[in-house]
């Protein structure tokens, strides 16, 4: 957060009064100066030799940025900085004088130089508002009381900084800083929006619009800036019609409204408009335009740093748009041009972390094309390609705005659908069909889709839940004879087709279709347990063979340890977290305290309308959606509890929970039977939940 930190000098080498003298002796260099750029250029050199190679900067604030205008002491200050970072930004944002002693005390701090240890931003008023900011920042502790003392610096030269603001100019130096920092961006957007702002400091326009083209001279993003009271700056449409005004050499172009007979520079006043190509490797990848109600000439100067501003601003976007190009390419399927494998989960990714800060639904669409092995085998891989090129191009035009869509293998697609939840996700998907339908159809592909559908939150609160939860509802509508969609939701309530295949790994698991085996299962749990000669052997026994009997995805086991629960015994899925083991307060999980006062088992889901919100809580920290709490009962007390989680979407049923509370019960008794010893105690993080 700061720089390195030095011990303070002597005091009596630089105190207050000689603060003070070197800022006295400032003030009156700048009020001596001949123009407002000497005054500032002479106020900041007393500054940096008078306070020992102190770092000294003078800023505008324009279109919503800080400019600098001056610099003494620094190798670079980018242009365009933010109003909100750092020091400077707390004296913007309550226009006080902000004095730091000691930096690396201070949590708003942003290192820009190496060896600071006092900083001191100034900001410069006037009766319209604050214009700049005088910053200093010194390698020893500046003095209490040199806010105080800057002030009369602060007076003296308001008026130069004003200046400077409004003659639209910007010098050598601060043109060559601001192609430094350009040159670092990566973001297209982010290099067309200093362009936007710049060219309005370097002509005497009133609005400005920077438009890259991709390959073909699409559009593909503009960035615009506009001065208080300033006309809208031109359209992007507007703007390539007029292109056919720039000379294929040309480098700057001014054109007189008038003279173009357009209605809507007309309308809005416009009298000049300034048009400059950005050009690199040979190409046209942009155009950069400003427009004024006011001038209608301008200076050689003026002219050729705008030319220069384009020309460094076009080779900045061309590396930029490469990189963009390369980073797309990674996360393309290059057979449809949808997203690929990695590129369906950081766009899942993100777009499930907008939907859970948004409280918003999102629904997973899986697309698998029907038969499709038949139509390689028929007519050859090459023809199966180009089917599943023209499913592409079908998905992709036929994809909702805000959706995305991918390729996650063979012939199964992804869609993603923020915002929808499952009955709008279901229309989605059957207007998804028929256009496909009809697309493939169109080009001489008939063919039939299944899909399956899965909602967040309730089908899962993370990206592999809801992949397994949409691929379930796939194969559930495969099997239920295809060209048919399955909601995974249709699965829990029992709505959908039941049909099973023979190698289902959960075929025997209770839920989905029960027979002797599960008898079995129990058995053999059953012994295991009592074979077990401890209690934490026992309780690790019954947390592995509770989930493989149930059906579950993880399983936790805490002891009562006076008021509080504490973690003891976990058993997960390789691919699921239960995180750090944690003591809770009883007392704050009133489900959970029901079921240790009544000794009744309890299951809770997200299907419950009453959810309990403590209980609702952990559910969604575990990125889990159900769960089952199973109390274990020693000597007729409680002793300790078990939970059984699950991602899927369910509710645990009365068979269901017979199972577990047997198998509970019967550890209960070997514990007993082994003298109730209890587990090593150990101090764990307590959690508490947050009060409404």
């Amino acid at each position: 957060m700061g720089g390195s930190a030095h011990p303070f000098p002597d005091p009596s080498v630089f105190d207050l009064e000689r603060v003070e003298s070197v800022f006295r002796r400032a003030a009156a260099v700048a009020q001596e100066a001949s123009s407002a750029m000497a005054a500032v250029d002479a106020a900041l050199s007393v500054i940096h030799d008078g306070l020992e190679g102190a770092g000294a900067s003078a800023l505008v604030i324009e279109h919503g940025r800080l400019w600098p205008v001056g610099v003494r002491g620094y190798s670079m200050i980018p242009a365009g900085l933010p109003l909100d970072a750092g020091v400077v930004g707390r004296a913007v944002m309550t226009s006080e004088v902000q004095l730091v002693v000691d930096v690396e005390s201070d949590p708003d701090y942003v290192a820009v130089r190496d060896g600071v240890t006092s900083e001191l931003a100034v900001p410069l008023s006037t009766s319209e508002g604050l214009i700049g900011l005088i910053n200093i920042e010194t390698s020893f502790g500046l003095p209490a009381g040199s806010d105080a003392a800057v002030i009369e610096l602060a007076v003296a030269i308001t008026g130069s900084i004003e200046e400077l603001r409004t003659n639209g100019s910007i010098d050598l130096s601060s043109l060559a800083r601001l192609f430094v920092w350009m040159s670092a961006l990566r973001e297209p957007i982010g290099i067309a929006e200093v362009a936007v702002r710049t060219l309005g400091r370097i002509l005497p326009i009133e609005s400005s619009r920077l438009l890259v083209l991709s390959e073909g001279q699409r559009r593909s993003g503009s960035a615009e800036w506009s001065a208080p009271g300033g006309p809208d700056p031109l359209s992007e449409e507007l703007m390539l019609r007029l292109r056919d005004h720039v000379g294929p050499s040309a480098a700057f172009e001014l054109l007189d409204a008038g003279e173009l007979g357009l209605p809507e520079l007309v309308e809005a006043r416009i009298r000049s408009v300034v048009l400059i190509p950005l050009r690199a490797n040979g190409q046209d990848i942009g155009l950069l335009a400003g427009a004024s109600r006011f001038a209608t000439k301008f200076d050689r100067a003026q002219a050729e740093t705008a030319a220069l501003l384009a020309a460094h601003a076009a080779a900045s976007l061309d590396a930029a748009l490469a990189l963009d190009r390369e980073r797309q390419s990674a996360h393309t399927d290059t057979l449809t041009g949808l997203l690929n494998r990695r590129g369906l989960e950081e766009r899942l990714e993100r777009d499930l972390s907008d939907a859970q800060e948004g409280r918003r639904p999102l629904s997973l669409v899986v697309l698998d094309c029907d038969d499709f092995k038949d139509v390689n085998d028929r007519a050859g891989h090459e023809f199966g390609d180009a089917l599943l090129r023209e499913v592409g191009l079908v998905i992709r035009s036929a994809c909702p705005e805000g959706g995305a869509a991918g390729r996650l293998g063979g012939d199964e697609f992804v869609v993603m659908l923020p915002g929808s939840g499952v009955e709008e996700a279901l229309a989605e998907v059957a207007r998804l069909r028929r256009e496909l339908a009809e697309g493939l159809a169109d080009a001489g592909f008939p063919l039939r889709l299944s899909a399956g559908v899965a909602t967040y939150p309730y089908d899962g609160a993370g990206a592999s839940q809801l992949l397994r939860a949409a691929d379930q509802a796939l194969y559930r509508a495969k099997a239920g004879g295809k060209n048919l969609v399955v909601a995974f939701r249709e699965i829990v309530d029992g709505a959908a087709s039941t049909v099973e295949r023979s190698d289902d790994p959960q075929r025997h698991r209770p839920g989905s279709g029960r027979d002797g085996s599960t008898l079995l299962d129990v058995i053999e749990a059953t012994a295991a347990i009592w074979s077990e000669s401890s209690v934490e052997d026992v309780l690790e026994r019954l947390s592995k063979a509770i989930a493989y009997v149930v059906g579950a995805t993880a399983t936790n086991i805490s002891r009562i340890d006076g008021p509080r629960l504490t973690d003891t015994t976990k058993h997960t899925l390789r691919d699921v977290d239960l995180g750090a083991d944690i003591a809770y307060v009883i007392a704050d999980f009133p489900v959970t305290q029901a079921v240790l006062e009544t000794l009744v088992p309890k299951s809770i889901s997200f299907l419950d309308d009453d959810l309990d919100g403590a209980e609702a809580f952990v559910l969604r920290e575990l990125q889990m959606n159900s769960a089952l709490l199973v109390p274990v009962v020693v000597h007729g007390d409680a002793w300790g509890l078990v939970e059984i989680y699950d991602m899927r979407l369910r509710r645990y049923d009365d068979d269901e929970t017979a199972v577990a509370g047997f198998l509970v019960g019967q550890a209960a008794r070997r514990i007993e039977a082994l003298g109730a010893t209890p587990v090593g105690r150990r101090l764990l993080p307590v959690f508490r939940m947050p009060l409404a």
